[in-house]
């Protein structure tokens, strides 16, 4: 990446670190910071247009409302991780885009999908099908914890999609990751306790 534009991002992230900071300690509820920083605003590692128009062709394409459903999330979002093992790691040229996708239709497709897997009797590795069940608890399905099956047809529509967005540098030169959310509750619930343990550690 061209020099001044990493010099830029970096000025973006420190920007946006030391706001977050600031709600960590202006709030006393996570969910406000989630609300505040996560799931509105605009996004630090792709801003301005680009980012309203990755969003339009994910929602495009999945049938879904680009401003109620897409969310890019995690440290493509905020500059930083907020992951409790990567605290505060900044977003750099070897990551991802997280983007979240709010489908209750899209969820329950994935779920009856890999229910027919499952009855199927398909093949699942063991780290991968505790991954999935770890997340389905929460409410998100992950393809990348799904298996490579026909009887999956939109984890691989998700893997495509992700792919030619990424040939296409919607994200500019990063990578896209898909995560599909069954309901808004469950996007912010899952960030709001990782913002729960920012608070704390700001306290210490």
């Amino acid at each position: 990446m061209d020099f001044d534009l990493l010099a830029d991002l970096d000025r973006r992230i420190d920007a946006s670190l030391v706001q977050f900071k600031s709600g960590l300690r202006r709030h006393d509820d996570p969910l406000k910071v989630v609300r505040e920083f996560i799931t509105h605003g605009s996004c630090v590692a792709i801003p301005g247009e680009p980012h309203a128009l990755l969003r339009e062709a994910v929602a495009e394409k999945l049938n879904v409302h680009p401003n109620r459903d897409v969310y890019t999330v995690g440290s493509a979002k905020l500059g930083f991780s907020i992951k409790a093992h990567a605290r505060y790691r900044r977003f750099n040229d070897e990551s991802d885009v997280d983007v979240a996708v709010v489908s209750p239709e899209l969820y329950a497709q994935l779920w009856k999908e890999v229910r027919n897997f499952s009855a199927s009797e398909g093949i699942w590795k063991d780290s991968d099908l505790k991954w999935y069940k770890n997340n389905h608890f929460k409410g998100s399905i992950h393809p990348k914890s799904l298996p490579t099956s026909p009887l999956i047809p939109t984890a691989a529509d998700l893997w495509e999609l992700a792919r030619v967005l990424q040939n296409n540098q919607a994200a500019g030169p990063y990578a896209i990751t898909f995560v599909v959310w069954n309901d808004m509750d469950a996007l912010e619930s899952y960030q709001a306790s990782s913002v729960a343990l920012c608070m704390e550690s700001e306290k210490l």
